[in-house]
């Protein structure tokens, strides 16, 4: 196949972001995977970044709310990875179409149009391995839909893409992705340091297995597990360690004779051990010394499930019930470093919800919540 690139009007200046568009099926997200693997660059599929928001497929959210709800939702998200995120964006078929979407994705990115052949498109399409994709005309039959907006999109493509390159459907994407080095090479991001982290958690583990599956899907290439430990033997964070086959696996229980200083100078003798660039606290129920907090505390980052200083003291259900009595209209995830006051080290970042007042519940706003603290630690990862 050939592969091109359609420097236009100008040569693309070089951007945080390769922004891969094209249409639905195209491969951006195939293709864009891959190129990322073979760069060790951060990859981000928008579809897939909205189904983990919204907690459901995009044709459930479809049939649910319509497409004019999904657009809002697929605005925000696109808003957010246009912020901090620097590496591979695959968009979904029609982000661009969205003025505002465009403007955002432009400011960081150099636009790739991803020309592969239509018929091979199509008859993918056609499937039943595309069958989960939510019908955009039912009022039509699908191939009639696919011809209807290929036509409508082709030209929007080509008009906003600095870049169009024409991989084949049919060959091993790594290899058609080695393909578009020639043309990209020169305007990729920088490769972002590896890092080393330890996570500590005494939980269930959701936001750990939210960094987890943020890590196997690209998003954080750059990170490297070194040490995972609990203090709950029972803890369904080290069920989810173990299966993740993280290497080195600590369970440190609490002595009831042992004092804070005590318990923390073994905790600390772990980190020295695997000497972590960062250590996240993904639900450890441990109050940390000050001990601790003078050697560590820098390094260390906590996740509270609100905007601090709001409901600080508070613990999981506790702030969510809050925000419910006190009617607030905002809730989110704030990351912070540890010190010796709880919950008031310096802000790292924030993330925030908006709290529905008809609908939401203390179980809706964790998991809510919960999602916020999971990219609120990749965004923390990404841009260190």
């Amino acid at each position: 196949m050939i592969f091109f690139a359609n420097y236009a009007k100008r040569t693309p200046v070089k951007k945080q972001n390769i922004v891969f568009i094209g249409f639905r099926g195209c491969g951006k997200t195939t293709f864009g995977r891959a190129f990322a693997e073979i760069n060790n660059l951060p990859f981000a599929d928008l579809d897939e970044e909205i189904e983990f928001v919204i907690g459901e497929t995009i044709a459930k959210f479809v049939g649910k709310y319509g497409w004019q709800v999904f657009r809002e939702v697929e605005q925000r998200v696109t808003h957010d990875f246009c912020r901090n995120f620097s590496g591979i964006l695959a968009t979904g078929g029609s982000t661009i179409e969205n003025s505002k979407n465009f403007q955002n994705l432009k400011k960081t990115g150099v636009f790739v149009f991803l020309h592969t052949d239509f018929s091979d498109v199509r008859k993918y399409l056609l499937t039943q391995e595309a069958s989960y994709r939510p019908r955009l005309n039912p009022d039509i039959s699908l191939s009639q839909e696919i011809d209807q907006f290929w036509n409508q999109r082709k030209g929007i493509y080509q008009a906003s893409a600095e870049i169009e390159v024409t991989p084949s459907l049919k060959g091993d994407p790594k290899k058609e992705a080695e393909k578009m080095m020639p043309v990209l090479e020169s305007l990729l991001p920088e490769v972002p340091e590896k890092k080393r982290i330890a996570i500590l958690s005494s939980s269930n583990g959701t936001t750990f297995q939210g960094i987890l599956d943020a890590q196997k899907k690209g998003r954080i290439p750059n990170v490297e597990i070194c040490l995972f430990l609990t203090d709950q033997p029972d803890s369904g964070a080290l069920a989810k360690a173990k299966k993740a086959k993280i290497k080195n696996i600590e369970v440190l229980p609490e002595d009831k004779g042992m004092t804070r200083e005590e318990y923390d100078r073994e905790l600390m003798n772990f980190l020295r051990e695997h000497n972590p660039d960062f250590i996240l606290l993904t639900g450890w129920m441990r109050i940390l010394s000050s001990l601790y907090c003078e050697q560590f505390g820098n390094i260390t980052i906590n996740v509270h499930p609100s905007l601090l200083p709001k409901f600080a003291g508070l613990k999981g259900d506790e702030v969510h019930q809050k925000v419910l009595d006190e009617e607030e209209r905002y809730t989110g995830a704030t990351l912070h470093r540890v010190s010796k006051d709880l919950d008031a080290g310096e802000t790292v970042l924030q993330r925030k919800v908006l709290v529905n007042e008809e609908t939401d519940t203390v179980e809706t706003l964790r998991k809510k919540v919960q999602k916020q603290e999971v990219l609120g630690f990749c965004e923390f990862l990404e841009r260190r």
